[in-house]
């Protein structure tokens, strides 16, 4: 079973005024997957003034706050409970099919670190879906800690993730 980490959109990004919202958006599209025993438990990874707390206590996950978006993802990681994690850009949710690909999955011994990308949204990305934005990486917790990274896309290179089937929509 999986970990979830959703990570909240730095100050920079143009959907941080709306990330309460994504944040809760993406954690109602796991419920399924925690209902089929493939999410076990899950986290809020924000910044301290980004008021998660309610959030986290309503979703009953856990909550870390640190002003450095690495030094979050690493506190995360020790918060997680499983040995699986899955690191979610707040504002996305797998599409039908995740839970059945993580299943499949999580059955290999030593699973390869994967990458969810976003479902393409143009005609080069439709024809290149490699092209896709990394919005999510599943992978071992040890490894993710090895590589100590703050972005999916950061974290799915630097592992070699290969690209899941499933998509993940944008939500927010």
């Amino acid at each position: 079973m999986l970990s979830a980490i959703i990570l909240a959109p730095p100050d920079a990004d143009p959907m941080a005024g709306r990330a309460q919202d994504a944040i809760i958006r993406s954690l109602a599209a796991l419920v399924g997957a925690a209902v089929a025993d493939v999410v076990r438990d899950a986290c809020i990874a924000g910044a301290p003034d980004a008021q998660l707390a309610a959030i986290a206590d309503h979703a009953g996950c856990a909550l870390v706050e640190d002003a450095d978006a690495r030094t979050r993802v690493e506190k995360a990681l020790h918060v997680a409970r499983g040995d699986r994690v899955f690191l979610l850009a707040a504002g996305y949710a797998p599409m039908s099919g995740f839970i059945d690909e993580m299943s499949d999955w999580s059955l290999s011994a030593s699973p390869p670190a994967v990458v969810l990308r976003a479902e393409p949204d143009s005609l080069a990305r439709r024809i290149f879906p490699a092209l896709a934005p990394s919005v999510g990486v599943i992978a071992l917790k040890r490894d993710v800690l090895a590589v100590a990274g703050d972005n999916p896309a950061a974290l799915a290179r630097k592992l070699g993730a290969r690209t899941l089937h499933t998509r993940a929509r944008r939500v927010v």
